[in-house]
């Protein structure tokens, strides 16, 4: 067990929750993170800088602050007008079926 493990294990032993609350935002944050990393490979693929896409005229200028900002932290309807910009598109499927989150709970 990780020293972080620990931490988060005797503060959920303080307040009842906390660690479910620690997973929910890590699986946000990691979500978030494969859609960045999808960006950043389509980029490398057409071999586009950042600054170049920002250029693109379909992209907002709020976009274009953040694709040129090194503390960028981008809404999902940014991402989506990025991936638009890069001929991508997102889809949403199923992880785990029905039967899987039922027997998992």
């Amino acid at each position: 067990m990780s020293a972080l493990d620990r931490v988060i294990e005797e503060r959920d032993r303080r307040e009842p929750g906390f660690a479910a609350r620690v997973e929910a935002e890590l699986t946000e944050l990691r979500a978030f993170d494969d859609v960045v990393d999808v960006v950043l490979e389509r980029l490398s693929e057409l071999g586009w800088t950042r600054e170049e896409l920002a250029a693109r005229p379909d992209l907002n200028a709020a976009s274009l602050r953040l694709l040129t900002s090194s503390a960028a932290n981008p809404t999902f309807a940014t991402m989506m007008s990025i991936a638009e910009a890069l001929g991508l598109r997102f889809e949403i499927g199923e992880q785990m079926s029905v039967e899987q989150m039922l027997t998992a709970s």
